[in-house]
This record gives structure tokens, sequence and C-alpha cells, in this order.
């Protein structure tokens, strides 16, 4: 029991210390990185405490109401109009993916059996189980998919702060702002039901996050209130989802695809600069601002880059719009796509030998 309290207190001091630092040179989304950054070096020195795992579906819900602050009747025909983009560049995304694997694969740097599954851009769970099933390494896929997310994750901070216009930054906080409880109330409640519908259908992708959202987004407009979540309860679920990926490098996993990490750097870098491509060309055919554009089409999670686009002051409907179809895609299309690709090049492989 003491060894948890200590844990517990080594992960929320460095947190909050990491926070400060962060905070203090204006970083993007510091509430989540600096949380995402503790979790990593407190699990790899083997003090990672249990969180719960009822947390991290009440974060993502508070997250999904967060987004539907930005939807209004007019962002519908806003969306409608730029849905060629969302569909292409998640294609683009997916494809991707598979182009980074096969160079990989091609230069022997990573197994047949776990390099698509390693490097596709969303469905991380998904693609772990996936894998598994076809023989592949678990470790080594779940430490490629949140090593994406995380090198993801700092890359967009660092382009947030280039892009970022410098009075967002200079606005304070107030973290105990008065409180309107009838906009609280109507947020709790569209949260609460979100959670409960994503309970009884845990098969729609990111529905912890999703739904809640569309609920959010329906009750502000039609029931004319607007969505109150103070800072004393978002920062914690910013945390929460920092501690989320931070904490999923553990020790073990390190030791198997240690010596795969110059590989899967390779892999995700390229998937970077590739979305990151699409997203200039995206901004270009819009008009949206880079800062959107880069955001909405690079290969992060969703939860993550919600939380780093709503601190930058860029569109977040739109980021969240096409990151969700992203997700979605990806967990619809992605086994189905990545199997048949992992099982043409294993067969390969076998033959040549």
């Amino acid at each position: 029991m003491l060894t948890k309290i200590i844990n517990w207190l080594l992960l929320a001091g460095l947190s909050l210390a990491l926070v400060f630092v962060l905070g203090s040179i204006d970083c993007p989304a510091y509430h989540f990185l600096g949380p995402m950054i503790s979790g990593v070096i407190i699990s790899l020195a083997g003090r990672a405490p249990k969180v719960p795992n009822w947390s991290f579906p009440l974060a993502q819900s508070f997250i999904g109401a967060l987004v539907a602050r930005g939807f209004s009747h007019g962002f519908w025909a806003i969306l409608a109009g730029s849905w060629p983009y969302l569909v292409i560049g998640t294609i683009w995304a997916i494809l991707l993916g598979a182009l980074m694997s096969l160079i990989l694969l091609k230069l022997k740097l990573i197994h047949e059996n776990t390099a698509f599954w390693s490097l596709s851009p969303g469905g991380a769970a998904i693609m772990v189980i996936m894998a598994n099933e076809r023989g592949g390494n678990m470790a080594v896929v779940a430490f490629g998919q949140y090593f994406r997310v995380l090198l993801i994750s700092v890359a967009a901070v660092l382009v947030s702060s280039f892009f970022m216009q410098a009075e967002i930054t200079k606005a304070p906080i107030v973290l105990f702002p008065p409180v309107p409880w009838f906009d609280l109330g109507m947020t709790l409640v569209a949260v609460a039901v979100g959670l409960f519908i994503a309970h009884l259908f845990p098969f729609i992708p990111g529905g912890q996050l999703l739904i809640p959202m569309v609920l959010a987004g329906f009750s502000k407009n039609y029931l004319d209130h607007s969505i109150f979540l103070p800072p004393w309860l978002l920062y914690p679920c910013y945390a929460l989802m920092g501690w989320r990926i931070g904490l999923s490098f553990t020790r073990e996993s390190l030791k198997i695809v240690l010596k795969l990490i110059p590989a899967l750097f390779l892999g995700i870098m390229g998937m970077f600069a590739g979305c990151a491509f699409f997203g200039w060309v995206m901004a270009l055919g819009t008009g949206l601002d880079p800062l959107t554009a880069y955001l909405a089409s690079c290969p992060g999670g969703l939860d993550a880059v919600t939380i780093i686009a709503a601190s930058s002051g860029a569109d977040l409907p739109f980021i969240t719009a096409m990151q969700a179809m992203r997700l979605i895609m990806v967990i619809s299309l992605g086994p189905w796509f990545y199997g048949l690709l992992s099982k043409y090049f294993n067969a390969r492989a076998k033959t040549a030998k």
C-alpha cells in the first residue's frame, strides 16, 4: 500500500513540475504534455501506479464535450463542403502507413507479421488484437502504436508553438471561475448520457469521445445553453489522457523493441511528413489556416490531437471531424487492408526461405 502511494506521489509530483516548466514557456497543451512525459519516465523507472480503467473513458467524454463548444448550425455546412479532403486525407494516411511499413520490410528492419499493424495511423487497441491473431508480436505493435502517438503529439505541440498566436498564450487562466450551474448541469447530463450510450454500443470507434461530443453539440444548439467546462474539471482529464499514453511504455516492452526503435522512428516520421504535406495541400485548397490543416491531417491519437488543438486556437470542430473520420475508416478498413498485406508478404517471405 505504501509503495502504491509513493508511486502516485512520484507521478503526480513530476507531472506538476513539468506542467509548471512547460507552462512557464507558453508551451501549447502543457497540461497534457507534462503528464505524458512524466508517465513515460515513471513507467520506465518501474514505478508506474495502476490508473483505474474507468477514468480514461470519463476523461475522453469531457474532451468530447469540449470539442462541442465550437459546434454551430453553420459548422455542418462548412464540413459538408470539405468532405472530399476528409475522405482523401484519411485514405492517404492509411496508404502512408502501408508505404512506410513496406519500406521497413524491404530494408529488413521489421517482421512481416508486425510491420503493418505497428504503423497503422490509428485504432491502437484493434491493431494489437489483429496482429496477435495473425501471429504478430503484441508488445512490438503496442509499442509502435503508442510510440506513434507520443512522437506525433510532441511534433504537434512544436508545430502549434510555431503557428500559435501570441495573444492566445498570454490569456489568463482562472482555475475556479464563477459557475453557471444550469450550463454545467446540462453539460454533465450530455456527458453522462453519452458515456452510457457508448457503454451500450462499445463497437462504435471512439464512442467515449464522439457520442458525448455529438450530444453536447446538439444540446448546445437546440436547448440554447453554453457548454461549461471549468479548468479544474478539464485539467485532470488532460492529465489522465497524458498518463494513458506515457504509462504504456513499460520496461518489458522497451527491452523487446529496443532494436526496432530506429526503424519505427523512421516510419513514423515518414508518416508525419506525408500527412503534413497533405495538410499543406488542404490549406491551399480550402483556405484553412495552416495550423488547423496540419492538426486535422496529422496521424496522432484523436484525444491527444483534440487536446493540443483546444489549447492552440485552431478550428477544433473541423480537426475533430477529420480525426474522427480517420479513426472510423482505419478501424473499418485497416484490419482488412493491413491483413491482406501482412498475409501476402508473410507468404512471400516463407517462399523465399
